[in-house]
Parts: C-alpha cells; sequence; structure tokens
C-alpha cells in the first residue's frame, strides 16, 4: 500500500493505492503522525484501493477512532460498492461519512463547522456533576446498564464520565435526573466520540453522547435548566 498527501482549502487528502488489509498500518501511523501535528480533518481517497478485506476496516475504524479522539473529521471518497456492502454489513455505515465528488467532501468539513456553531449557540453547555445509567440498544432482551457521572450537558448532548465506554456510533438509551425537575429524563443517543488518556487526563476515562431523539418537551427542560444555571453563574462572578 502507498499513501500521498496532499492538502485542499486546509483538508488533508490521503490519495491510497493497493490493498488496505492486515498489513496496513502504516496507514494508522500515517493518521497518527497528522493528527498530533494538528492535521485533523482528513479524507481517504480510495480511487486506487484495490482491495479491502474485513481486517482493513478494522485498520480504518482505529484511524477513524484516533481522529475524532482529536476532535477531527473523516470523510471517504471514492468507496468502491463492494466495500460499501462490508461497511453496511458491520454496521458501519451510520459512522463512516461516503463521497463520490471530492469537491462536496471538502465542502462537507465547512458545513460542518456551520453546524457545530448552529449548535453551540442555540445549546449552551453547563458543567455539572449528575448520576446517569445507560445501555446498549440491541436486539438482547435485557442489555446489560452502566453507570456514570454526566459532567456537562446541552440540549445537543452530554459526556459521561464512565470506565464503561463503548463503541463510536453505538446507540444507547440514558436515563438521568435533572435538578428541580420531577421526573427522570429518558433519551437515546449515540457515542460520538472518545475521552483521549493524554489529551484529556481531567475527563478520561469517559465517552461523549449527542443525542439522537429528544423530544420537544425534553429538549426544552434541559434548556431551561441550563439558561437558569448559565445566568446564575454569571449574576455570581
Amino acid at each position: 500500500m502507498a499513501i500521498r498527501i496532499r492538502e485542499q482549502n486546509n483538508i488533508h487528502i490521503l490519495d491510497i493505492d493497493g490493498r488496505i488489509d492486515i498489513n496496513s498500518s502504516e496507514l494508522i501511523e500515517m493518521v497518527g503522525w497528522l493528527v498530533n501535528s494538528g492535521k485533523v480533518n482528513l479524507i481517504f481517497n480510495f480511487e486506487n484501493v484495490d482491495m479491502i478485506d474485513y481486517n482493513g476496516l478494522s485498520i480504518l475504524a482505529i484511524a477513524y477512532k484516533n481522529i475524532v479522539n482529536h476532535k477531527g473529521k473523516l470523510k471517504l471518497l471514492n468507496v468502491p460498492i463492494s466495500v460499501i456492502e462490508m461497511i453496511k454489513v458491520v454496521k458501519l455505515d451510520s459512522i463512516f461519512e461516503l463521497y463520490t465528488d471530492e469537491e462536496t467532501a471538502v465542502n462537507s468539513f465547512a458545513e460542518s463547522e456551520v453546524q457545530k456553531l448552529h449548535l453551540r449557540r442555540k445549546f449552551p453547555r453547563l458543567d455539572i456533576h449528575l448520576n446517569v445509567e445507560y445501555k446498549l440498544i440491541s436486539d438482547n432482551k435485557s442489555p446489560k446498564t452502566f453507570s456514570g457521572n454526566v459532567l456537562n450537558i446541552s440540549a445537543a448532548g452530554l459526556y459521561i464520565y464512565t470506565k464503561n465506554t463503548l463503541p463510536i456510533g453505538t446507540l444507547l438509551d440514558l436515563h438521568f435526573t435533572i435538578p428541580d425537575s420531577s421526573a427522570a429524563l429518558e433519551a437515546t443517543g449515540r457515542v460520538s466520540w472518545i475521552a483521549d488518556k493524554d489529551l484529556q487526563p481531567h475527563a478520561y476515562p469517559g465517552m461523549g453522547v449527542s443525542f439522537s431523539h429528544l423530544t420537544p418537551e425534553k429538549e426544552l427542560a434541559i434548556v431551561d435548566f441550563i439558561d437558569k444555571n448559565v445566568s446564575h453563574r454569571a449574576d455570581q462572578s
């Protein structure tokens, strides 16, 4: 496998030639070097990739996790149909963003930043300590329930401090109670990032969870609680 790096609009594109399989650890090493250098928004171009097997998908998943833990984004470009089907089989189709046009893939990063800015303005985040219970959404009738501590929350998601982290993209049932609320809140969330021990030692171990299905009533309850506490803290400062 050969890798060539080029840059467009501060996005680094990795043109990959050959096979991505168990012997493709250089891709992980290349990603590690890039993200540690602050180059965290990447595109993998598969136009000249001959084959990707299941071990290769594991390589991609490791690279993706490293990028997300550095607050970056990964997009896949020119993915062969056979690989798309494999991605669906292993349930990674909700994780990887696939593109067939390079310009669209590059522009998608700017759109993501605009969306993130919109979320920050719409959903202020509050540092807090709450107990939370969560479990994996699966076909298992009695999935194991884990517990953790919420360190911060917004109407867009929350951060759970816990040793029982789950893979990025995992759907969770969440159960927690916000102060001054008469009833517990139940919501669905998706694991969006995992804390990095070196980069976020104060929050490690843990995971960021984005709300997937939050009713307007629950969203309003969280927003009202955050607004009251943010205003109260501002008055005290």
